[in-house]
């Protein structure tokens, strides 16, 4: 396996700053409370701006994870890549339950 050049083994035995996981539970659940609003409220802008701006909010703390040796933005992207493809199959019919 190759891992990037921040994530190593070694930082897998740091300890994990408990405020970065608990700002980013904060941010990655106002992410959803966006998504719920403009799920419920229709395609409005205001609803469209709200998760823009938590979207952003959630790309911060990813990179402040990564940094922290949390996250391993080789491994994430791999799998960022194979659920995009899933889910664009699901959204043009194409229903593939293999993954």
């Amino acid at each position: 396996r190759t891992t990037s050049r921040r994530y190593k083994k070694k930082d897998m035995k740091k300890k994990v700053d408990p405020f970065l996981l608990i700002v980013t539970m904060e941010e990655c659940g106002e992410l959803i409370q966006a998504c719920s609003k403009l799920y419920r409220h229709g395609n409005k802008k205001t609803e469209r701006k709200m998760v823009s701006e938590e979207v952003g909010d959630v790309l911060a703390m990813i990179t402040l994870l990564e940094e922290a040796g949390i996250v391993d933005l080789e491994r994430a992207n791999k799998k960022r890549l194979a659920r995009e493809l899933k889910h664009r199959g699901m959204i043009n019919g194409k229903m593939d339950k293999r993954k």
